[in-house]
């Protein structure tokens, strides 16, 4: 037991030194003694003054208009995302992160709590309460892991399941989600904590709390709290009426829970069922919600199974925006669809949550099904984005690995070492997975705000120096094009330059007589013209220069043209000639000229 608490200890440093570093990786610091303008800053600052909307006052032209989505509106004073409604602005995201963190904060402080450290304390403790039931179904079922394959179990706990993912960048939404995350956490652990538990019915009135608190986040939770309830009733079913008070005991707080939301969306839109997304201030099909069997598939392919992009250089791991089965009609109208990455390639091992044990057998089912129907339900609604996952990630991976575990102490021979080589691959794999898409995040906000200390990172972790990401590299390279068979006023990429936000780009493109070069930066951009070249080949030369931050173009060894680029950021192997890169959508005929590296210097001092 002792050994057990030492590993969990060790773990959890780790984890939650992990996060800390997450959600302050991109650059922004902990804003303490402020009023802030986090959307959640404002709810519980109208919490403490008596009030349900935002203290924002919206334009008068915003509100002057018909149609409050035309994008007329004065974008100083619309709240993106937010719910218009009676000339007040509301937040249509649950209060549960209002109630449980920033409203308590301001009323003992006086100021506005960052929402980056609450998204750290939410996502922590979530972590906590999911390593805490591991711990003790584990205990329950008499299951004996060794030291080193639990800690690696509890590091996976707090790692693939998306959460880093949602730390890179906090908003509104990363709030919602990390405190849904958070509760239904600690719902499960509380409801864990009453099995073979004297004091049944106080474990069980805690977890109904939490997973009231976790509609009040998220109100797609709702389906992990009714698989709790219905666990619950058929376990009263099967047994005596004595337990049926332990189904009252969970169900007066949910439904408690559920009777404040209902008055709370009452006394804003005066629909208990309205939580203000038909009044929300959004992108076209984005205010509704609509279950639809037409959307399942793709959802379910999207949450599940959608590859993302592989690289040889660091960080390895990228989202990629992908249609299924390669094309685009395949997704239904107003579908929702943003880059995502599936869960299997982040948590591979949630294949173990189909496997259940005998030993606790309904607490299993309960968990499993929490997942795969919040997983269905988020497939079913059209909305794909890939901080979504962690609303049935974390659910999944508990009792996938739970289940392994169950499994690998009572295992023997051959079958012992496949389980367990088998659960350690996954891990593993998870883990890298989830750290770079940890540290790309939406935006790539870490390598766009602190690329000095990304280069530091990548310097580390990429041996290969063709493969190794550098900041404002010795860039010198030639090229040799023959523009004969160009198409006319079809762009032809000639050079790329790294990727993200620090991508720079050379095009040309044959207009009639005229050959046009543009440069495109991150910062600008600039075109120079001459004469068509015909057969005759074309040198061109683009060098960077570290004094002035500016590429320079130069054409048959004459100065062209030049752009600030500020930082150029790239590894040897990003410097790339683009023939035949026309986007395959066009209907304009592809480039068949020849074009090629004469010299590349990509090197750091």
């Amino acid at each position: 037991m002792a050994q057990r608490r030492i590993v969990f200890v060790l773990a959890a440093i780790a984890v939650g030194a992990y996060y800390m570093w997450g959600v302050r990786a991109a650059g922004y610091p902990f804003r303490w003694g402020q009023d802030l303008n986090g959307y959640y800053d404002y709810l519980g600052r109208s919490f403490v003054h008596g009030h349900l909307y935002l203290p924002v006052e919206p334009a008068p032209e915003l509100l002057a208009l018909s149609d409050p989505y035309n994008p007329a509106a004065d974008s100083t004073y619309k709240l993106w995302d937010a719910a218009l409604f009676h000339r007040r602005y509301y937040l249509y995201h649950g209060p549960g992160p209002a109630l449980i963190l920033f409203t308590p904060w301001r009323l003992l402080t006086g100021h506005d709590l960052p929402e980056n450290f609450a998204l750290f304390l939410f996502c922590f403790g979530g972590y906590l309460f999911s390593a805490g039931t591991l711990l003790r179904v584990q205990a329950l079922a008499g299951a004996r892991v060794g030291p080193a394959m639990l800690a690696a179990m509890l590091l996976a706990l707090g790692i693939c399941q998306s959460v880093p993912y949602l730390l890179n960048r906090v908003w509104v939404y990363e709030i919602a989600i990390g405190a849904g995350y958070f509760c239904v956490s600690g719902a499960f652990f509380l409801l864990a904590r009453s099995i073979e538990s004297k004091r049944k019915a106080y474990w069980l009135a805690g977890s109904g709390l939490l997973f009231g608190l976790a509609v009040s986040c998220r109100p797609t939770l709702g389906v992990a709290a009714a698989m709790a309830l219905s666990g619950l009733a058929v376990i009263a079913i099967r047994t005596n009426d004595r337990r049926w008070r332990e189904v009252i005991a969970f169900a007066v707080p949910l439904a408690a829970a559920g009777a404040g939301i209902a008055l709370y969306n009452y006394a804003r839109f005066g629909n208990p069922f309205e939580f203000g997304i038909h009044y929300l201030l959004s992108g076209p099909f984005q205010n509704r919600i609509k279950l639809q069997s037409a959307n399942l598939l793709p959802g379910l392919y999207y949450n599940l199974f959608c590859r993302p992009a592989f690289d040889a250089v660091f960080p390895w791991v990228r989202l990629a925006l992908r249609y299924p089965y390669d094309s685009a009609s395949q997704v239904p109208k107003e579908y929702f669809l943003e880059a995502t990455a599936g869960a299997w390639f982040l948590a591979p091992f949630i294949a173990g949550a189909l496997f259940v044990p005998r030993t606790m057998r309904l607490f299993f089912w309960t968990l499993t099904a929490s997942g795969l129907g919040i997983l269905l339900f988020l497939a079913a609604t059209g909305f794909v984005t890939q901080r979504y996952e962690t609303d049935f990630l974390p659910l999944l991976a508990l009792a996938g690995l739970a289940n392994a575990g169950i499994w690998l102490s009572r295992g023997a021979g051959w079958r012992r070492i496949a389980v367990g080589a088998a659960l350690a691959v996954s891990i593993a794999f998870g883990a890298v997975v989830n750290l770079a898409l940890g540290l790309s995040g939406p935006y790539d906000d870490v390598l766009k705000n602190r690329p000095a200390s990304y280069a530091r990172l990548a310097r580390v972790l990429s041996p290969v120096a063709e493969l190794r990401p550098m900041m404002n590299p010795r860039l010198d390279v030639e090229l040799a094009a023959d523009f004969a068979q160009a198409p006319d006023g079809v762009p032809v990429p000639l050079l790329t330059i790294g990727r993200g936000p620090y991508s720079q780009f050379v095009f040309a493109e044959r207009r009639g007589e005229v050959l046009r070069i543009e440069l495109k930066t991150a910062n600008s951009s600039a075109t120079w013209e001459m004469p068509a070249p015909g057969a005759k080949p074309v040198e061109i030369e683009v060098k960077y220069a570290r004094e002035s931050g500016r590429l320079a173009v130069a054409v048959d060894g004459r100065d062209a043209l030049s752009a600030n680029a500020g930082v150029v950021f790239t590894a040897p192997s990003q410097v790339t000639v683009g023939e035949n890169r026309i986007d395959t959508g066009t209907t304009a005929p592809r480039f068949t000229g020849r074009l090629r590296i004469v010299r590349k210097t990509v090197q750091a001092d």
